[in-house]
């Protein structure tokens, strides 16, 4: 399958003052979770309610074990595992940190071998013959989408904003400056790789 790409530079790379190509990967869409449920149906025996209690068990069984701070294994796809940060400013004493200081950051994935491996051979490059530009958004469109994605997830960050949103670099930075003057967003980590959760939950 071939997969459009775009090439930028980045430029002062790792202080060297040169700059570096980076591939930056034209997002093709999402599969929904209607979609997801379908394809599991019509290439197995499951039904939807099996479809559908089977995706709940194994989401119960991840928050269960990295809630204890387990790595979450999925047989031939990867592994899950938490992701942990603190909010406390730069030169604080290590001694200083204390346990609710740190909050979880994220959750990583490692995919099998195997899996990788797959995906690699099947996957060809074709540079896009457009170049990369943001969709355009209203606000009120802006801060639908956004809030639709933070349901599914704890918290956001401009590289997300791009994959999922077909934005610039550029552009992603003034919406997550936009939601967050708006009460929408609360940015949290530190400056270098800042990331955003909702300032507040829906009741």
């Amino acid at each position: 399958m071939k997969i459009d790409y775009t090439i930028q530079e980045i430029t002062n790379s790792q202080g060297s003052g040169k700059g570096r190509p980076h591939v930056r990967i034209v997002n093709n869409g999402i599969m929904s979770s209607k979609e997801l449920k379908q394809h599991i149906q019509e290439t197995t025996t499951l039904t939807d309610g099996d479809v559908e209690a089977t995706l709940l068990s194994i989401r119960s069984l991840m928050i269960q074990e990295l809630s204890m701070g387990n790595r979450f294994y999925i047989p031939q796809i990867g592994y899950f595992t938490l992701s942990a940060g603190t909010d406390l400013p730069e030169g604080t004493p290590i001694d200083k940190v204390k346990g609710h200081h740190i909050h979880v950051r994220n959750i990583k994935f490692k995919p099998e071998a195997s899996l990788l491996e797959k995906i690699q051979k099947r996957v060809t490059f074709s540079r896009s013959q457009h170049a990369h530009r943001s969709k355009v958004y209203t606000e009120e469109e802006m801060e639908e989408k956004v809030r639709e994605y933070m349901l599914q997830n704890p918290d956001i960050n401009r590289a997300t904003m791009e994959i999922h949103f077909g934005l610039t670099q550029t552009t992603a930075r003034k919406w997550l400056n936009t939601l967050t003057e708006k009460g929408v967003l609360r940015k949290m980590g530190n400056y270098n790789s800042p990331y955003y959760v909702l300032a507040q939950k829906e009741a």
